[in-house]
């Protein structure tokens, strides 16, 4: 018969100061038996394989050591071995799972009564107590309110939001933490290293990372590891014997969708899938590498993160060739992804599309540069406007003062409104010094401005080929579709300038016809894009909508 323990059980610990990662409990234990505020009942919870059923055994020992009640057992005494042995008369370990009847609890509470055998407390540890059914719980209420001296109940759960608030609040909570990452690998470095076993530090790290902050599960692996490979411990048995993906696949897949390079990216999510690998699990470990990609990004700071030395180092490379707002972008891209890959009836599809996605996504620019941008066209178009008009006021000026201060011939356009009207007459000529028209009398028609602002600008008169104008008061009524009428809104500055050199007075547009522009509310933010960067409405979807509603 095989005398071998496995490491689980080899190296489990027998002192309240080898237990990992869970300090605040065993400070707040030590201290209870120390100045002898023992309680009767006790409640460890937690996720699996952090020591709670191991930091119960320890306090069975202290009560009942010899030497004590002390925090430090001796595990040398008979109660001591006895209770690492699971033989203790004095020390029932229950299997809440297995004992869950009412009957069950029947019987703990009548041995109860009667006094320890060998050492002073009669200890009962119920492992997995929310497994308990309504009925045994409220059998085992009265012997928590009132138990005798002597017994000391210690539960043990994974599941703490399943018992009953009437046994919580008769019990002393202790709340059992996942092992810190950094705690976890340092422990099975010194497993393997008094194990005598030759190590990679990369395999050591793999370890940690498939354990998930359980000190139980890494032990497990590890002995899994350790037979498979034949004694020693490499990165790449670890790999064959859990069925890991290479982490490097990680880097190239990212350092791909970095690089804007698709193709790369599909290869290597289809080597993955031949190679049978789990795309949800490959998509979540995807996710961390970004994560810790951006941490390193943002702060720089390399002890946030839970990596060995070189892959810190490839991080570091990665991180000099992206920005920080495509990284935000693609962790966003690739959660969405996520969910598909998850809930998708065709993960790898889901997984090569969010890829692609990412890929092709360009680099973000912070809104303080678009609107400095955006701040720096609007000064050049209004210095280049003043400027062309400048240049176009000289040579007009120059051609009237040779001509004795006559405009040319300007051809007479007929609009719908004047089709029956006389035809206007000329606008007054003005002096050789000025080069400028008098003004017009009211009742002065709109073709001869259309003739004065062509001389201005071709380019600001080509809207009012399709327009209708009507003079009213201080104000240019202008019907004109829907293209011609974002053009005059366009350029509505330097028209309005244009009417008052014309008519001598303030003279506004007033934009009112068929396919006016100005009648639709219009966006803020659109007017003052089309107003800085001189664009124009193309379509409006939204007011569209509305009218077909």
């Amino acid at each position: 018969m095989s005398s071998y323990l496995v490491i689980a059980r080899k190296w489990r610990p027998s002192l309240f100061e080898e237990i990992v990662g869970q300090g605040h409990v065993t400070r707040t234990l030590r201290n209870a038996i120390s100045s002898g505020r023992v309680a009767h009942a006790y409640l460890f919870s937690g996720p699996r394989g952090v020591g709670k059923t191991t930091a119960a055994r320890i306090l069975a020992k202290g009560l009942n050591c010899a030497k004590g009640p002390t925090p430090v057992p001796c595990n040398e005494c008979s109660s001591c071995k006895g209770i690492a042995a699971g033989s203790s008369v004095d020390v029932f370990e229950i299997d809440g799972a297995s004992n869950n009847s009412v009957d069950n609890v029947r019987e703990l509470t009548e041995s109860v009564r009667y006094v320890p055998t060998q050492g002073k407390y009669k200890v009962y540890i119920i492992d997995e107590i929310h497994m308990l059914s309504t009925a045994a719980f409220n059998a085992l209420l009265k012997t928590l309110e009132e138990p005798p001296p002597h017994a000391v109940f210690i539960f043990a759960t994974t599941e703490v939001h399943k018992i009953p608030l009437t046994i919580l609040s008769r019990c002393q909570r202790f709340d059992f933490k996942r092992i810190p990452f950094r705690e976890l690998q340092g422990h099975l470095k010194k497993i393997v290293e008094e194990e005598g076993v030759s190590y990679e530090e990369k395999a050591v790290f793999q370890l940690a990372r498939e354990a998930d902050g359980s000190l139980r599960d890494g032990q497990s692996l590890l002995e899994q590891v350790l037979a498979y490979s034949g004694g020693d411990l490499k990165e790449s048995d670890v790999s064959g014997a859990l069925g890991l993906m290479d982490r490097s696949v990680l880097y190239d897949l990212l350092t791909a969708v970095i690089r804007k390079d698709p193709a790369t990216a599909l290869n290597i999510v289809e080597k993955i899938y031949d190679f049978g690998y789990d795309l949800k699990r490959g998509c979540s470990e995807l996710l961390e590498h970004i994560r810790d990609l951006t941490v390193l990004k943002s702060t720089g700071e390399k002890s946030l993160l839970d990596l060995p030395e070189s892959e810190i180092a490839c991080l570091s490379v990665l991180a000099e060739a992206v920005e920080l707002p495509r990284l935000h972008m693609f962790f966003s891209i690739i959660s969405r992804g996520y969910e598909e890959v998850v809930k998708g009836a065709s993960p790898r599809f889901s997984f090569e599309m969010s890829l692609l996605k990412a890929a092709e996504f360009d680099d973000l620019r912070p809104v303080e540069e678009l609107i400095s941008r955006i701040e720096g066209l609007r000064q050049k178009i209004e210095v280049s406007g003043g400027a062309n008009m400048a240049r176009t006021e000289a040579p007009r000026a120059a051609g009237l003062a040779g001509t004795g201060g006559k405009p040319p011939e300007r051809p007479t356009f007929v609009r719908k409104a004047e089709a029956q009207a006389p035809a206007p007459a000329s606008p007054p000529r003005a002096s050789e010094a000025t080069a400028v028209y008098a003004a017009p009398p009211v009742s002065q028609g709109c073709s001869d401005f259309i003739s004065y602002i062509r001389s201005r600008s071709a380019e600001m008169a080509e809207p009012f080929a399709a327009a209708t104008l009507r003079l009213d008061g201080d104000c240019l009524d202008v019907s004109a579709p829907g293209r011609a009428g974002g053009k005059i809104l366009a350029n509505k500055g330097a028209i309005e300038a244009a009417l008052v050199d014309f008519y001598k007075r303030p003279v506004r547009i007033r934009l009112n016809g068929s396919g006016s522009a100005e009648k639709k509310k219009e966006d803020p933010a659109v007017a003052d894009a089309r107003r800085i960067l001189g664009a124009r409405v193309i379509e409006d979807r939204e007011n569209r909508r509305r009218t077909d509603v």
